[in-house]
């Protein structure tokens, strides 16, 4: 009897251990979901907290053309940005800009901006207007209407204080009134707390199959960009670009055959088309034939025409502001091409619209205005910009800057058989937008793409400034 009971009493105690053990786990389990659901909790609050520290990036994009700024932004896996504000003038470019960020901005003028109106920000992009600092316009600076856009955009600056501004102008802009332009700009920005730095960068180090050279201005408040950190690609062919399945052309097909007979006989990639100096790689009206065949003697003639035309003692003779591109009288050709039959030659050349007789202008007011007191004079007809293509691009070689004016003259050759113009596509992997990107087809993509920032440029710059 004693002996059962020990034995009882012994297996109700393991039991009964047995029973405080599995409680005792139990406890511990539940303990431990507790404190793993304490970490997972503290997990997913840091999770949301850095999720909503990366959307931080709030910006605002003026003189946004089609969205380089932006392109670059959204290309940035680590960033998550917001654009709060975008801003251009152009019809062509908002539309575009809608299309491919679902949006439904409309035009607005910057100067009307009120900075009150404006939502608070991080970024400020802006590829402000480049035509008052640009070869192709009239270089006024700060005087134009437009080049003064920079003392607006430093006006809502000041309101707003973002961490960070990036510009994009042509590089024009640091050499223009012997760089005081450029240390006007940075000396503005400096004087409302900002660390500013400025370089030229060219976007074919960018991997871009174009030649784009832009001055791009980083300002900041609470820490130095260095331009030095900045990585740069492998430069790239127009190869890589070009289409050669796409035999559309709208070309002339007798200015096509011409261009495409002179090609067979000695390779005219890279060859500009236009009535001006260009030596060896320029191809003129004449070399094709365009308003009728020319001979040896007459091409001499029209050729020191091109070439003396420039030069500054005739605009010292005519009592005018020097121009490139003066007309000539007979008796100042005279003096360069002493010829027995020069008269009977410049008059068939007029005849046959390579040159045409009209006065020199002179500089009145800023503009150019006919000297009506002089004589009338000898002069080139057409300009590069009055042919159907202004350069036949070499695929092995890059594209040179797109610009507003020509870029849609731009042609390549196709099987050594069709001439055509750049298309939008390839303009849009010339420039390195994505190839989501989409162009709509009302527009004039020429004007487009010769008026953008070229995203890989700006996403360089971002991935330091952001990073």
């Amino acid at each position: 009897m004693i002996k059962y009971t020990c034995e009882n009493n012994s297996h109700n105690i393991k039991l009964m251990q047995d029973a405080a053990v599995k409680e005792k786990i139990k406890l511990n389990n539940k303990n431990l979901n507790v404190e793993n659901e304490s970490i997972n909790t503290n997990n997913e609050t840091m999770r949301e907290i850095m999720e909503q520290q990366l959307t931080q990036v709030k910006y605002i994009d003026l003189c946004s053309g089609i969205g380089g700024f932006r392109v670059a932004l959204e290309s940035i896996n680590n960033i998550k940005s917001k654009c709060v504000l975008s801003a251009d003038i152009k019809q062509d470019a908002i539309d575009t800009y809608n299309l491919n960020f679902n949006e439904n901005n409309k035009i607005i003028d910057i100067y009307t901006l009120k900075n009150v109106d404006i939502e608070p920000f991080d970024l400020l992009c802006a590829g402000f207007p480049c035509q008052p600092f640009s070869l192709a316009g009239h270089k006024k600076g700060f005087s134009d209407k437009r080049g003064g856009m920079i003392f607006k955009i430093i006006d809502i600056c000041k309101y707003h204080k973002p961490r960070f501004v990036v510009l994009e102008n042509v590089y024009n802009l640091m050499t223009l009134e012997n760089g005081n332009c450029i240390k006007e700009i940075k000396k503005l920005f400096e004087d409302i707390g900002y660390i500013v730095n400025f370089k030229k960068l060219n976007s074919r180090d960018f991997g871009c199959a174009q030649s784009r050279e832009r001055v791009y201005i980083v300002c900041t408040i609470d820490n130095i960009f260095d331009f030095e950190d900045i990585k740069y690609k492998e430069k790239v062919c127009l190869n890589s670009v070009i289409d050669y399945t796409n035999n559309k052309t709208s070309i002339d097909p007798i200015f096509s055959e011409k261009i495409l007979k002179i090609h067979k006989e000695s390779p005219v990639f890279g060859c500009k088309i236009g009535d001006k100096r260009g030596g060896e790689n320029n191809i003129h009206s004449w070399d094709l034939g365009f308003n009728g065949i020319l001979n040896n003697d007459e091409k001499t003639l029209i050729n020191e025409i091109m070439l003396n035309r420039r030069k500054k003692h005739w605009a010292i003779n005519k009592k005018i502001v020097w121009m490139d591109g003066m007309p000539l009288t007979y008796d100042e050709i005279k003096t360069f091409h002493d010829h027995k039959n020069l008269k009977e030659m410049l008059d068939n050349l007029v005849i046959m619209k390579y040159l045409r007789l009209e006065k020199p202008k002179d500089l009145i007011n800023g503009k150019r205005e006919y000297k009506e007191d002089s004589l009338e004079g000898y002069n080139i007809c057409k300009g590069k910009l009055s042919f159907p293509i202004s350069k036949i691009l070499d695929p092995n070689d890059i594209s040179p800057t797109l610009t507003a004016t020509d870029s849609h003259k731009l042609a390549v050759i196709i099987n050594d058989n069709i001439i055509r113009n750049l298309s939008s596509s390839e303009m849009k992997k010339i420039c390195e937008f994505p190839d989501t990107f989409k162009i709509p087809k009302h527009v004039n993509y020429g004007d487009l793409f010769g008026n953008m920032a070229t995203p890989p440029v700006i996403r360089a710059i971002l991935d330091i400034l952001l990073g």
